[in-house]
């Protein structure tokens, strides 16, 4: 009773509802249910064995519960499915498990696996010396089958999931990518998703975005991807207690000197909002509503920093209302360049840093951002599946162990013209076209920065393909496409340190304005910043380049939408009457030269007012798909009759239409 009466308001007060689903807990507290290791004992850090064949109903009727208490409520829309339950997972030698691995592989689980993390190669006895091994070498056979089917984990999200969608909802998993680059985080869920720390470098949170996307792929599902940012910041990993830094001591610490886990600074949240849309993701989400706003009852989390709250506000209001739908519509563009990650290196080599993103591999991605060479995540199982046609270059960070299957697809593609980027701890039976030699951070935010800007100009002398560009390094540039649009996103990332973390060198939390010239390799360029409704005429350069000039504010973002043909028609079709109690369908459509429609994904604002000029359901931001947006107006029955304007504006060049149609009553 006391959930639905929460149901109930928050329905309305607008809001949706996610249940989080653990049925785990409820099984942990007998032994006999819990994982084991090789001496048959369970481990210190207890998981259930996930395999077990009573759980997977067990799952599925709470989630039919769930479904069947709370489902018909049209608050309750969502659910999270297991989160971070892969944390304690861990080789399991449970009766069932072994006897499922034998079944699988007829073979008994190899002596030398331990532990999931895999098998060091440099310890194991005769290991090939160019360390290429059998696609279905023992070890790697079981590690495979351990994080994909063997530990039961994705069998039981699948099986909530299946319980709970008896009803409308849909279900999501996090943290999926925190765990090694291979397929299926999540089992059979709707939306995978991961969260973020943006310190010390907010970027790093579209690699992470990178990497879902990368995991979709390989699982095949083509499920949706979804990106939160941690409001919350590591006390330990920004502004460490009892840590000596210079000047005075800032308020916060002053107030609050033991607090653990603080506030995210407000230009870190601000770049790490505009990277992550610049990804086709379908969702944003963001953690630690107590270190955001001031509560009776903060726990942990504390509120540190009043400026952060605001400035999500604005961003919500200026970009993601507005152009959200849009966001949505608007497909990633596929790289000539590809980004593998190895399963095979991850479990040979104790490679991956398992969605912390804080590694060598990390840096080499960082690089690339800032040299302007757009990049696709790469598994390796979609590598096999697929194989590198239409890629020009690959790039291969931490990559010391590979199967034979992989190897000779690269050796193949190689041989046909394929760049390879690597570094020294390359598999020896490949051979990189361009080397980056690694550095270990020093944990100076500046300093690393600059080895990573470094590399960046290393990065940029390989004359990698580039399709837009920037002459700022700190500038970031990105793209998608739709149609004949390009849609083309800039991050500004220049940063220097400021009072609130700064003083202990470990971030760099202030945004900085900066300005460059962005170019774009298109034949004909019409531009227009769909963040400011504003139309740009480019220069064509000498190189065929179209550019044009970008002024930015600290850690700000800007979309500029790229047309072969300008915008230059805008039709709203509306009833001429209407009826209360029935629906109204109104047609907005966007056209170019000669009247034909734009193939190109356009935000549009419709407002709708009714009779007594009062804003009507219906109103709001839409996503015109190939220059067409067509919209229901469901009229209830105790609406004002009489005339009623519609009035719509596109957001690209600023067009507007208006019109009216009478509502009349029953």
């Amino acid at each position: 009773a006391k959930n639905r009466a929460m149901l109930d308001e928050a329905l309305a007060n607008g809001l949706e509802v996610i249940a989080s689903l653990s049925p785990a807990a409820a099984l942990e507290k007998e032994e006999k249910n819990l994982r084991v290791g090789r001496d048959g004992k369970a481990y210190a850090r207890q998981d259930i064995c996930a395999s077990l064949p009573d759980f997977t109903s067990f799952f599925q009727v709470v989630g039919m519960s769930v479904a069947k208490a709370y489902g018909d409520h049209p608050a309750f829309t969502t659910a999270l499915i297991d989160s971070e339950v892969r944390d304690n997972t861990q080789v399991s030698f449970n009766s069932v498990d072994v006897e499922a691995y034998q079944k699988f592989a007829k073979a008994e689980i190899p002596a030398e696996v331990t532990a999931k993390w895999g098998v060091d190669w440099t310890k194991m006895k005769d290991f090939p010396a160019d360390r290429v091994i059998a696609d279905d070498h023992p070890i790697l056979k079981y590690l495979r089958w351990f994080w994909t089917v063997g530990d039961g984990w994705n069998g039981l999200h699948t099986a909530l999931h299946k319980g709970v969608k008896s009803s409308k909802v849909w279900t999501f998993f996090d943290p999926a990518v925190r765990q090694p680059s291979i397929s299926g985080a999540g089992g059979g869920v709707d939306v995978i998703s991961h969260w973020t720390y943006t310190y010390p470098d907010p970027l790093k949170i579209g690699m992470c975005a990178d990497q879902l996307f990368a995991m979709s792929a390989a699982t095949g599902r083509n499920q949706r991807v979804m990106k939160m940012t941690q409001l919350i910041w590591y006390r330990s990993q920004t502004a460490p207690i009892g840590s000596k830094a210079p000047g005075e001591v800032v308020a916060w610490q002053d107030h609050d000197p033991d607090a653990a886990y603080i506030t995210i600074a407000p230009m870190h949240l601000k770049e790490a909002l505009w990277t992550k849309i610049s990804r086709p993701i379908q969702g944003i989400m963001y953690h630690g509503w107590q270190s955001l706003v001031q509560t009776d009852s903060p726990g942990g989390y504390r509120f540190t920093n009043s400026n952060t709250a605001p400035v999500l506000k604005q961003l919500l209001h200026d970009v993601i209302e507005p152009l959200g739908p849009s966001l949505m519509a608007i497909p990633d563009e596929r790289s000539e360049v590809a980004f593998l990650e190895s399963f095979t290196s991850q479990m040979f080599a104790h490679r991956g840093s398992y969605g912390n993103n804080t590694d060598w591999a990390a840096d080499v991605w960082l690089a690339l951002q800032h040299a302007h060479v757009q990049t696709d995540m790469l598994f390796e199982e979609t590598l096999l599946k697929n194989g590198l046609s239409g890629r020009k270059v690959l790039v291969m960070p931490y990559c010391d162990v590979l199967t034979k299957g992989v190897v000779t697809r690269i050796q193949d593609w190689q041989k046909k013209g394929g760049k390879i980027v690597a570094d020294e701890f390359l598999c020896p039976a490949l051979k990189a076209d361009f080397l980056l030699p690694s550095f270990k951070r020093v944990k100076k935010a500046d300093e690393d920065k600059a080895k990573v800007l470094e590399m960046a100009k290393t990065v940029g002398g390989f004359a990698l393909p580039q399709k837009a560009m920037c002459d700022n390094p700190e500038i970031i540039v990105r793209t998608r496409k739709f149609g004949d649009a390009t849609y083309v996103f800039v991050v500004n990332d220049k940063r220097e340190f400021g009072n609130y973390v700064g003083q202990h060198g470990l971030v760099m939390e202030n945004g900085v304005p900066s300005s460059g010239v962005v170019s774009l390799k298109v034949e004909s360029a019409n531009v227009y910043e769909l963040t400011g409704t504003q139309f740009i005429v480019p220069k064509r350069g000498a190189d065929g380049l179209m550019s044009w000039p970008v002024d930015l504010g600290p850690c700000d973002g800007r979309i500029f939408m790229v047309l072969p043909k300008p915008l230059l028609g805008l039709k709203l079709e509306v009833p001429e009457n209407a009826v209360v109690g029935n629906s109204a369908k109104i047609a907005v459509s966007i056209t170019t030269t000669q009247e034909a429609p734009t193939k190109a994904v356009i935000p549009v604002r419709v407002d709708v007012r009714d009779a007594s000029g009062k804003a009507a359901e219906g109103s709001g931001f839409y996503a015109t798909e190939n220059g067409i947006v067509e919209i229901k107006l469901d009229l209830a029955p105790n609406e004002d009759p009489g005339s009623w304007e519609v009035k719509v504006k596109e957001l690209a060049s600023g067009m507007e239409a208006r019109k009216w149609m009478r509502v009349g009553g029953k």
